[in-house]
């Protein structure tokens, strides 16, 4: 075994070894609105007020109070027999939210119009909000009262248009014994994900506020896709505090000081962030609880369900003052989360911080494209001839190298023969032949390294953004973002790129002694690509019978030559 053989099988060895652990590591176009939701610091408008029947039973309804998530501060039930809360439903053209007047307007059920669940036959919409939930977007006080365990009054929906967008405002309110007042509001824009959550506290006596109020989400997020025990390794809470990220996937991080940005929580490819705007906070705690739950119609689920609680002072609110808050919940897209201005996009996971950039450029190449073409699937086609094009003349210079090493092979052999009793002096006569003639011996492994940040990338950003889910191409491959499960579930595209690679392997190698090669590492490469998505797997095989392509073009133009 020649030398750069034995160099090949130990490069793959190390990809080999190191591939799980990078796996390990990194699992963890729709138009963007026009502008960010402006916050509700708006005149009074005409508007006309109207109550929508409930939709969908609060789990309150029927059941007492079930304590808060592990971790999270509560109180016992405050509800007396005869408190029932409503439901009201504010729809828009992007969500359809279920809200309840038990805490002011927690969230029961957030649905995304744009996306269906992750079932091919499904005509259902995402739904981000587990059953049974409660407490979302709650208020605890820090004087020790859990506002979850109180019906507020009001739940009215006003409507207005400005600056040609419609808006829509709901709200709650509740007074003290002691005649205080605590009002929260949400305003929903037509054409965003993110709305504005603000809480008024008016006269409240300060032994009931305390020095601090928490805003807590406690039920997580729904898996949303086919493959739920994918979905489930994506999910994890992460809190920004002094520009570091705080995150867990498994026992809670407890209460947290320190100057907090942000808490959110994800699932593979959807979110939830709650962001105070007049301010930071000045603690968060994550956590997570194992309990069981329904996922549509089957039975219940063992699942991890996330919960975020951000601390804010109330020193900072004021008499008769208010805190307002955006709470974002939609796609994982990197354009809105990126126009949110908060670094939310840091919760993306688009790899290694020297692959990174090349994520988010292909990302942009990708969505410009399919503006282009209206189709994902060419759009990654095309993308793989610019980067052969813009590779050819590294790919050409190697493949020179590659034609050299081959000629000078007789003389190498000759050099082994001479000095094979002296291997120093052999490396060194190698060496200078190969100086004498112009010839880096390493020119030929340079299209496989060229190659891997361009397929850690596309790893990366086919599995953390949402711009490939459920995206189809010629009618056979219902989403690129997958494994293509063309033929019954069989994946067919990796096997297909692994027969290119021998093809293309054969027609590189001319050595006997490396004819091996040409079969060991399309099927290394296939065991690995069988279970990646369906779109890396369409760029790797039209990238590989471009290559086959181009030698074959090499080939005539050197036959043509002699």
């Amino acid at each position: 075994m020649d030398k750069k053989t034995l160099l090949a099988l130990v490069l793959i060895g190390i990809i080999f070894l190191l591939w799980p652990v990078y796996m390990r590591k990194i699992v963890g176009v729709r138009r963007p609105p026009a502008e960010v939701m402006p916050p509700p610091g708006l005149t009074e408008p005409d508007t006309t007020s109207r109550t929508i029947e409930p939709a969908r039973t609060s789990p309150y309804a029927e059941e007492e109070i079930r304590p808060a998530s592990t971790g999270l501060r509560s109180v016992p039930s405050m509800l007396s027999a005869d408190q029932k809360p409503d439901t009201v439903i504010v729809e828009t053209n992007l969500i359809k939210a279920v809200l309840s007047s038990a805490g002011g307007g927690t969230v029961l059920g957030w649905e995304l119009k744009d996306y269906l669940r992750g079932t091919l036959e499904s005509e259902d919409w995402v739904e981000l909000v587990p059953e049974r939930s409660e407490g979302n977007l709650g208020i605890i006080l820090g004087g020790g009262m859990d506002l979850n365990r109180i019906v507020f009054q009001g739940g009215d929906i006003e409507e207005w248009e400005e600056n040609d967008r419609h808006y829509q405002r709901v709200r709650y309110f509740h007074r003290f014994d002691d005649g205080g007042r605590v009002e929260k509001e949400f305003i929903f824009a037509d054409d965003a994900y993110d709305i504005i959550m603000r809480i008024d506290f008016s006269s409240a006596d300060p032994s009931v506020l305390g020095a601090a109020y928490d805003v807590v989400w406690r039920s997580g997020l729904n898996p949303t896709e086919r493959n739920i025990k994918d979905d489930f390794q994506y999910c994890q809470g992460y809190a920004l505090q002094g520009g570091e990220m705080l995150k867990t996937r498994e026992k809670s991080t407890g209460l947290r000081e320190g100057t907090t940005d942000w808490v959110a929580l994800r699932t593979k490819y959807f979110m939830m962030a709650i962001i105070p705007l007049d301010g930071p906070g000045n603690a968060a705690e994550i956590g997570a609880d194992k309990i069981k739950m329904p996922y549509g119609q089957e039975t219940d689920q063992d699942w991890k369900v996330f919960n975020a609680r951000l601390a804010m002072s109330t020193r900072s609110l004021g008499e008769d003052a208010a805190a307002e808050f955006k709470i974002y919940m939609g796609p994982m897209d990197y354009i809105r989360v990126k126009r949110l201005g908060v670094q939310l996009e840091k919760m993306m996971n688009l790899g290694a911080v020297f692959i990174r950039p090349f994520s988010i450029a292909f990302f942009h190449t990708l969505q410009f494209l399919e503006s282009i073409f209206g189709n994902f699937g060419w759009s990654i086609i095309v993308f793989a001839i610019l980067i052969k094009v813009a590779l050819y003349p590294l790919t050409r210079k190697s493949y020179q190298s590659m034609r050299q090493m081959q000629a000078l092979q007789p003389k190498i052999n000759a050099l082994k023969e001479k000095y094979k009793k002296d291997p120093q002096k052999l490396n060194q006569e190698t060496m200078k032949l190969y100086k004498q003639h112009g010839v880096n011996p390493m020119g030929g492994c340079l299209p496989l390294l060229l190659q891997m940040p361009v397929l850690f990338a596309l790893f990366n950003l086919f599995r953390t953004t949402i711009m490939l889910r459920q995206a189809s191409f010629l009618g056979i491959i219902h989403d690129l973002s997958a494994p293509d499960g063309i033929i019954q579930g069989f994946n067919l595209l990796p096997i297909i790129m692994g027969i290119t690679m021998i093809f293309q392997q054969k027609l590189a190698t001319q050595n006997p002694q490396q004819k091996a090669m040409a079969y060991f590492m399309p099927i290394f490469l296939t065991v690995i690509f069988y279970r990646l998505s369906a779109g890396l797997n369409l760029y790797y095989l039209m990238f590989n019978v471009l290559t086959i392509a181009q030698e074959m073009i090499v080939k005539r133009t050197k036959s043509s030559d002699s």
